[in-house]
């Protein structure tokens, strides 16, 4: 993965974008669940029995778009250089 201007990503910057594509993907799924009346919480069906884990997904995701808005600014991002 590549971040901005073709630097290569550091390994958070990467774990962020896949949370929130994960995160994405499941809102997505909840939203056209509502409108077929059926539940499609994927993370919740997978981790549902653990609601602490279930709820620190949630929180990883929310995290993972906010380091993506504020940015990497480690030097595998800004140099793109590989750890």
């Amino acid at each position: 993965m590549t971040c901005e201007g073709g630097k290569k990503c550091c390994g958070v910057h990467w774990l962020s974008w896949t949370l929130l594509l994960v995160g994405g993907l499941n809102w997505g799924l909840i939203g056209l669940g509502g409108f077929m009346g059926a539940d499609y919480n994927v993370v919740g069906m997978l981790l549902g029995s653990w609601p602490m884990a279930e709820w620190g997904v949630y929180v990883l995701v929310g995290l993972s778009a906010v380091a993506l808005i504020v940015g990497c600014k480690c030097n595998t991002c800004m140099n793109g250089q590989k750890m």
